[in-house]
């Protein structure tokens, strides 16, 4: 018992120090000193290899010392390796934008919007590089057809001051981020507020270079902001608001999109001869913030047909362990009926409340690791199978 409370101690305090990196890399960044926020997060991410935050900082920074080419690579490992958030997709049409890739930056905000359709700010970055492309198309018309009063027309209203294209990334994703409003002037953006962010993290300041701070909030994810250079007064100017990110990384995010959820072995702590195997298989849904809810149908210790709709809470991460999680469901239960009533508390004709707490480990986005207590009666092992993000 001594040893496991020396290695918890061990382990909150490594916790505690990286994520005093975090904050100092963010702090600095903030401070403009770029060189050495990087090495602040380089740090942190050396201590944490797998979580999403760092590596999303890390990319910030290099956008903001004008490393736009080593930003794609952060921005495009992090999409590959969670495919199920938008905001690295967002953050890497950003830096497409400023290169004047605009048929990329398009192709990256189309997944952001495919990732998740209620992405609103991808949806107006996406507006907005459909504008740069019309730009451009107008001005070959022209160089085509010089004479066109029209196409000219068009263009100019394009061009008309005050009529700035911006893109703004980020989303209102899984908790309230109200707006501070942001305003544009050429590739210079206000930061645009988001939820509330812990102590310390202050609103970003207007930047020469795309720059952004991720900062974690409670039951929000990645969010990105990043600003371009002064752009030509005869062309729109593609900017992006930035601010300071209000969402959490992937590894401490809320629970997104559906879990397939199959048990096939319980341990019971006092066996019977009554007992029959249980098997169980269910769906779970991520709602907003750490909420989830779902259904599962399972045969009971007792061989018979059973069900258990319910609603709780997951809470990735906790004390900073890595890859854990904790998971609390309550609901009601139907299946112990006949000679059996009386083995579930509060039964009336087959139904009765249940609710049950659960320690789990990702072993990869693909697949979770999961022991439910159920009561002081069994022990259940359940296999979590996320299923990908664009299932109905």
């Amino acid at each position: 018992m001594t040893a496991l409370l020396v290695g918890l101690a061990l382990n909150g305090m490594i916790a505690f120090a990286t994520a005093d990196e975090f904050s100092d890399a963010e702090r600095l960044l903030k401070q403009g000193q770029s060189s050495e926020a990087l090495e602040k997060v380089d740090s942190y991410i050396a201590g944490r290899p797998k979580e999403a935050r760092g590596r999303f900082l890390k990319g910030l920074i290099l956008i903001e010392m004008g490393q736009p080419t080593e930003a794609m690579a952060v921005f495009s490992a992090l999409s590959e390796d969670y495919p199920e958030l938008p905001e690295p997709y967002n953050n890497l049409a950003v830096v497409y934008a400023q290169q004047k890739q605009y048929e990329k930056a398009r192709t990256a905000l189309e997944m952001a919007i495919r990732t998740d359709p209620g992405y609103a700010l991808a949806r107006e970055n996406l507006g907005d590089v459909y504008a740069r492309l019309a730009s451009q198309a107008y001005d070959q018309a022209l160089q085509l057809d010089p004479s066109n009063k029209v196409t000219q027309s068009k263009l100019s209203r394009l061009r008309e001051p005050g009529s700035s294209v911006s893109v703004n990334p980020g989303k209102q994703a899984d908790a309230a981020r109200p707006s501070s409003g942001t305003g544009k002037t050429g590739f210079a953006a206000q930061a645009r507020g988001t939820a509330a962010t812990p102590a310390g993290a202050a609103a970003a300041k207007p930047v020469d270079k795309v720059s952004a701070a991720a900062t974690p909030a409670a039951q929000a994810r990645v969010q990105t902001a990043a600003a371009g250079n002064d752009a030509p007064k005869s062309t729109p100017a593609m900017t992006t608001s930035q601010g300071p990110v209000a969402t959490s990384p992937p590894n401490e995010a809320t629970v997104q999109g559906w879990d397939l959820i199959f048990s096939p072995y319980t341990v019971h702590f006092n066996p019977d001869e009554d007992h029959k195997p249980v098997v169980a298989l269910g769906l779970l849904k991520g709602l907003e913030g750490r909420w989830l809810a779902g259904g599962a149908v399972f045969s009971n210790s007792f061989g018979q047909p059973s069900a258990y709709a319910f609603a709780g809470q997951r809470y990735l991460d906790p004390f900073g362990f890595e890859n854990w999680y904790l998971q609390w469901t309550a609901g009601l239960l139907y299946g112990y009926v006949g000679e059996y009533e009386d083995k579930v508390p509060l039964n009336y004709k087959g139904f009765s409340p249940g609710f049950v707490p659960s320690l789990g480990y990702r072993f990869s986005k693909r697949i979770y690791g999961q022991l439910d207590l159920l009561g002081a009666s069994a022990l259940m092992f359940t296999i979590v199978a996320p299923l990908p993000k664009d299932w109905p």
